[in-house]
C-alpha cells in the first residue's frame, strides 16, 4: 500500500529538523564576578556607588569577542556573557571593593532607592581584549568623585595583560577575571589610603 505523498514529505521535513536540532552546537555562558575574598566581615561606612562601567561599543555585546593573531575581531556565536558585560563589570567591581575595604555600603549602579552616596567610582574601559592563544588585556581609566562635582578626588589608569590560565574561551575569561581583580585592588588601595573618607557620613 503506497503512502500519501504529503505524508512522506511531512515526515521527511520532521526528520530533517530533528537532525538539525541534534547537530546544533551547544551554547556556553561566561561571567565575570567579584573574585576577591573578603578581608573581614563588612561593616557599615560611607556609601560608595560604582557607576555603570563604560565600554568600547564593539565589545559591549551579548557574545564574547575574540581577537585573532592578526588582530581581527571574531564574534563567538556559541559563547555568551550571562548578562550585559557592562553590568557584570559594575557588579563585580562593587563586590570586590566591598570585600577589599570591609564595607557593606558599596553599591553597583543603578540603585534607584539608594540615598545620597558619599563617593562615586567611575570606570571607563578603554581596552577589553580576549586574544585567542594569548590571553586577555584590560585598560581602564578610573576616577573617584563627590556627588555633583566633576573634580576628581583620586584618579588612575590601569593597563595589564594576563596570559590565559586554561584553554579555549574559558581560559581567556579567567584571565580577564584576574585583570578585573587587579583593577579592583588598585582602586581599593587608593581609597583605603584615605580612611576618613570611608567613615559613615
Amino acid at each position: 500500500m503506497s503512502q500519501n505523498p504529503l505524508v512522506r514529505t511531512a515526515s521527511g521535513l520532521l526528520l530533517a529538523l530533528a537532525l538539525v536540532g541534534c547537530s546544533t552546537a551547544p551554547l556556553y555562558y561566561h561571567q565575570l564576578q567579584g573574585g576577591l575574598p573578603a578581608r573581614s566581615t563588612p561593616q557599615a561606612g560611607a556609601v560608595i556607588l560604582v557607576e555603570a562601567v563604560s565600554l568600547p561599543a564593539e565589545v559591549d555585546r551579548p557574545q564574547l569577542l575574540l581577537q585573532d593573531s592578526r588582530g581581527q575581531p571574531q564574534l563567538q556565536e556559541q559563547h555568551y556573557w550571562t548578562a550585559s558585560l557592562s553590568r557584570l563589570l559594575t557588579q563585580a567591581l562593587a563586590v570586590n571593593l566591598s570585600h577589599q575595604l570591609g564595607l557593606s555600603s558599596v553599591y553597583a549602579a543603578p540603585q534607584l532607592s539608594l540615598g545620597r552616596a558619599a563617593l562615586h567610582v567611575a570606570v571607563d574601559v578603554r581596552s577589553f581584549r580576549l586574544e585567542a592563544g594569548e590571553g586577555a588585556t584590560l585598560a581602564a581609566a578610573w576616577r573617584i568623585t563627590r556627588p555633583g562635582s566633576a573634580e576628581a578626588l583620586l584618579q588612575g589608569y590601569y593597563r595589564q595583560h594576563q596570559a590565559a590560565s586554561g584553554s579555549g574561551q574559558a581560559g581567556l575569561v579567567a584571565a580577564q577575571q584576574d585583570l578585573l581583580d587587579g583593577l579592583s585592588r588598585e582602586i581599593a588601595a587608593a581609597l583605603a589610603a584615605q580612611p576618613a573618607w570611608l567613615q559613615s557620613q
